[in-house]
């Protein structure tokens, strides 16, 4: 079968994590096939799936929230990002002033954006419902958001007590037997088109995205504009996923931490009173969001000398608002990091396994934003779903 080259990952836009979950529910029924069902609206799709996917569709509204920036709000602000120390957190040796949230995600954007590449092992923590799944893989970009995403999914287990408290950052990652394997999410990327493999025990699906028609349609439609239609679909890998979230939310102050031998910031966010009214649709007195597969909190871990992610984290807040924690939904570790290195052009050409027929979703998915566009005031949501992954 002909190789065709593809677009960006969904490490990137934030919805694999959700599928990740899905897929492995439906593994642990018999292997019973996939749905592939579409999620509610355009998703901001990046590896929380569960999260990520779920957590950023864009879906209308009614509801409000506190306004940002209120005393109350800065007290929580600080009170969220004092739990998110954990028993591994020491004094960070690093005296350099401490940027604000914004400046130092703005780095690490300008950081990513300078490089000709980068590749590394990805691991990947789901906890829900009791159960914890492991993904594990590895990501690839490079200039011209050229973009490759392999994740194999392990069989669910039940959480023990210490996974609810989360992993220390320099921790050894769970160790997986690829014979083990039920599942695998492939996505490709020249920058022009994206390409989705999802394997689900003897179940195949590839899906394919004309990255640059969609996002010219996008431009022409009111409420689009080309920079936050491919952050939403994934065009330019972990920066593209870092400018999401700072569009979606807000940041309490940067904290530091020393793990190991190494300096870190902690950016702590939760989503913006926008957000939580126009994708959430929270009503106005919602302390926590009584949905269990969506987060409060996103957590990035920054490597204070390179600028570099090496964890982000999807926090969800205890349904009781009295109950002040809050325990990781997923956690994706960045080892292994390279830099600069050549990557062959061939990473980036996709090939579809024998006999897997191609679902092109270029034109649905431009559908799906003209059809938000147009949405109703009456808070009801589109009634043509977005495409599936």
């Amino acid at each position: 079968m002909p190789k065709r080259s593809v677009g960006p990952s969904s490490i990137s836009s934030g919805r694999h994590s959700s599928n990740l979950w899905q897929i492995q529910q439906n593994q642990n029924m018999n292997h019973k096939p996939y749905s592939f069902a579409a999620f509610p609206g355009l998703a901001f799709l990046t590896s929380l799936a569960t999260l990520v996917a779920i957590a950023l569709q864009q879906v209308p509204a009614e509801s409000a929230d506190e306004k940002p920036g209120t005393a109350e709000t800065a007290a929580s602000d600080k009170e969220k990002a004092a739990e998110t120390k954990t028993n591994d957190t020491v004094p960070a040796t690093n005296t350099d002033p401490v940027p604000t949230a914004t400046d130092l995600l703005n780095q690490t954007r300008g950081k990513l954006q300078s490089l000709e590449s980068l590749k590394c092992d990805l691991h990947e923590t789901v906890i829900m419902a009791g159960m914890t799944l492991h993904a594990a893989g590895t990501y690839a970009e490079a200039s011209g958001n050229r973009v490759h995403l392999m994740f194999q999914i392990f069989p669910s287990q039940p959480a023990v007590k210490s996974e609810l408290k989360g992993s220390p950052i320099d921790a050894e990652p769970a160790t997986l037997d690829p014979a083990t394997a039920r599942g695998e999410l492939t996505q490709v990327s020249d920058g022009t088109v994206l390409f989705t493999l999802w394997k689900n025990g003897p179940a195949a699906r590839v899906s394919r995205r004309n990255l640059r028609d969609i996002m010219a349609a996008a431009t022409q439609v009111a409420g689009y504009d080309e920079n936050h239609v491919a952050m939403d679909l994934g065009v330019g890998g972990i920066r593209g996923l870092i400018a999401r979230i700072e569009s979606l939310m807000e940041f309490a102050p940067v904290q530091t931490k020393k793990v190991g031998d190494s300096d870190l910031y902690v950016v702590r966010g939760r989503w913006n009173a926008k957000t939580r009214k126009e994708i959430f649709q929270l009503p106005a007195d919602a302390i926590v969001d009584p949905r269990p597969h969506i987060p409060e909190y996103v957590v990035f871990y920054i490597d204070a000398k390179t600028l570099l992610p090496r964890r982000i984290e999807y926090r969800k807040r205890a349904s009781d608002p009295a109950q002040k924690f809050d325990r990781p939904m997923v956690t994706l570790d960045l080892r292994n990091i390279v830099l600069n290195e050549a990557i062959p052009d061939e990473l980036f050409v996709f090939s579809a396994p024998e006999g897997v027929p191609e679902d092109d979703v270029t034109e649905k998915t431009i559908q799906a934003i003209q059809q938000s566009a147009q949405r109703p005031q009456d808070g009801k949501a589109p009634a043509t779903a977005p495409p599936n992954p």
